[in-house]
């Protein structure tokens, strides 16, 4: 009696897992990166709503100082702590609006509004996706009222 093989197709079964591989790897490592930028824009959008509101209890006195994003202000110190789990190195601009004309004005007043800016970047990690998109920017701003 002649003896049969069996057909064995395990050099299909990896030829066909080489090619898809690469394809699956880009697709979680996109996932995985399109997943940190949106924790670096929520986590800019917070950290503008916050400062906005120190800035709009702070800036309302009647010396520009009050204002300032230089450390060991109100809004310098609110700026140095959201910064500390920045993604990125971020460049903060606070501006008093008039609500009447839409211009900034350089001593805030009560019925002003506070603009507080972000914007910052960070690298991808998987290599493809940076050479093909470079760093990604994060840019959120906030806008408050001075009530008080």
């Amino acid at each position: 009696m002649p003896t049969r093989r069996r057909a064995t197709r395990g050099g299909q079964s990896l030829v066909e897992f080489a090619l898809v591989l690469p394809i699956f790897l880009l697709l979680v490592m996109g996932i995985v990166d399109g997943g940190r930028a949106i924790f670096a824009f929520n986590q800019m959008s917070q950290a503008t709503r916050d400062v906005a509101r120190v800035a709009s209890v702070t800036c309302f006195q009647t010396t520009p100082l009050r204002c300032s994003t230089l450390p060991g202000t109100p809004i310098g110190n609110a700026i140095s702590q959201q910064a500390v789990g920045a993604q990125g190195v971020p460049t903060w601009v606070v501006q008093c609006i008039d609500p009447n004309t839409q211009s900034v004005v350089a001593v805030c007043a009560v019925g002003n509004t506070v603009r507080v800016n972000v914007k910052t970047s960070f690298k991808l990690i998987f290599g493809p996706l940076q050479a093909a998109f470079g760093a990604v920017g994060v840019e959120s701003t906030s806008e408050q009222q001075i009530l008080q």
